[in-house]
């Protein structure tokens, strides 16, 4: 059994007790303890550390709120490696075209 801790009010969901990287992600809902108290279950996907804690409806919010931003920030990544990718493409189709590398035959 994971320990199992109440911090409803505790601001920083988003990082790990453990290894303070920000990489928690909510596993599941274990229980309700009232209108805006659960116990929930996170887990470090850094480290592999999981919780079981009860927490408030705001400090989940905030939780939300940094896993939108962090999926947000993956995707724009995504797009600059996928644009540095296809420059990267262009430019050795460029250099290929140059150095008579590519030919009709080739199409």
């Amino acid at each position: 059994m994971l320990p199992r801790q109440d911090t409803t009010g505790r601001r920083d969901l988003h990082c790990c007790e453990t290894c303070e990287r920000d990489f928690i992600v909510p596993v599941s809902v274990v229980d309700l303890i009232d209108e805006d108290r659960c116990v929930v279950e996170l887990e470090c996907s850094n480290c592999g550390t999981t919780s079981l804690g009860v927490h408030d409806d705001r400090s989940l919010m905030a939780l939300d709120r940094r896993l939108d931003e962090a999926q947000a920030q993956i995707r724009e990544a995504i797009e600059v490696f996928e644009l540095a990718d296809e420059l990267d493409r262009v430019d050795r189709f460029i250099r290929a075209l140059r150095a008579d590398h590519i030919l009709p035959e080739d199409f």
